[in-house]
């Protein structure tokens, strides 16, 4: 399942809302979120569909909005453009669990993320339409490389066959080394989703937007609905700040870091080389994931297990990388756990 399912935990263990410190779904904790009024005429009119002012704010002079389409998340664009295509797809894993969710009436190729770095030339051997690769991927917030990365666009481009690169958590990439404006250039069969509910921790406003040749984002247009948006998004659009999130990447690095050197104390594995503002890993044989979970959830702190993973199971954990002091306490009470087990 989902990380985010906040309302659930407070139910069931009684704690408010604003006590519980979220560590299953990856949002931004180094920002402020800004308050903005919801006039009535938001909500009792429709919403605006001229979206090139909006376009311009998103773009943050990277691209031009002719490239750009706005949706309302990415799990939205994810189902709806799934479903246009007419042949297989090829999904690399692990990935955000929506592609695998999503239906589909052909066949969803499945191939490991480290099969794909050894040997980039075996997708050749395959019959499809799409390949859905997230850059940096989760759940270990792993990047590829310039070099397999275009080697693998490339043989799509020669299949005539899109390529999606979901760059969900790409804001919070210290160092990159791609210019997707150039690859948008080069490239007519790249597709590029970016979502804002990650970087500006705003997932109840659902914002993200699509890059892409100008032929495609045309396209896309035809099976997108004109009022996706809310008034109420658009809006907060308006208020956005990139200048907030520069520094963003160095932050999440140091406190990345040091998440991942006091878990290894306790005999937790890191797994994967992170970049992005989530860590994974695997619990000390002799611990329970599930136990975990609930010891936490006891005590208002929400935590990913990955059992719906295909190369994971209940003792591999996924969790957010906040603030200092909130990184402390969830590594405080983890260790209190391991000690209760232990007597």
């Amino acid at each position: 399942m989902h990380g985010g399912n906040i309302y659930s935990v407070s139910k069931n263990n009684n704690i408010k809302l604003k006590k519980i410190l979220d560590y299953s779904a990856n949002m931004n904790d180094f920002i402020k979120i800004n308050n903005i009024t919801v006039k009535s005429e938001y909500i009792e009119n429709y919403p605006e569909i001229d979206l090139d002012k909006y376009k311009k704010i998103l773009s943050n002079n990277e691209f031009d909005i002719e490239y750009i389409s706005m949706v309302p998340g990415l799990t939205y664009f994810i189902h709806k453009f799934i479903s246009t295509l007419k042949n297989n797809i090829i999904i690399i894993s692990p990935s955000f669990t929506e592609y695998l969710y999503s239906k589909y009436n052909y066949n969803k190729i499945i191939i490991n993320y480290d099969t794909v770095v050894k040997n980039p030339d075996i997708i050749k051997n395959y019959d499809f339409t799409a390949i859905f690769l997230i850059y940096p991927d989760n759940p270990l917030g792993n990047l590829i490389s310039k070099d397999i990365l275009f080697k693998l666009i490339d043989i799509a481009y020669k299949k005539n066959a899109y390529f999606f690169i979901d760059e969900s958590f790409i804001y919070f990439v210290k160092n990159r080394e791609i210019n997707e404006n150039e690859m948008i250039n080069n490239y007519n069969n790249i597709i590029i989703g970016r979502s804002l509910t990650k970087i500006f921790s705003i997932p109840g406003l659902r914002l993200g937007y699509i890059i892409s040749d100008k032929r495609n984002i045309d396209n896309m247009e035809k099976y997108l609905e004109p009022w996706r948006i809310s008034e109420i998004t658009l809006k907060y659009i308006e208020v956005l700040d990139f200048n907030s999130i520069k520094y963003t990447p160095e932050k999440t690095e140091i406190e990345r870091n040091y998440m991942i050197k006091q878990l290894s104390k306790l005999n937790f594995t890191p797994i994967g080389n992170p970049e992005a503002n989530f860590i994974t890993l695997k619990l000390d044989d002799g611990y329970n994931g599930s136990e975990l979970k609930k010891y936490l959830e006891n005590r208002g702190i929400m935590i990913r297990l990955l059992e719906d993973y295909d190369l994971f199971n209940k003792n591999y954990i996924r969790l957010n990388v906040k603030r200092h002091y909130k990184n402390k306490i969830l590594i405080d009470h983890i260790k209190n756990f391991m000690v209760n087990k232990n007597e």
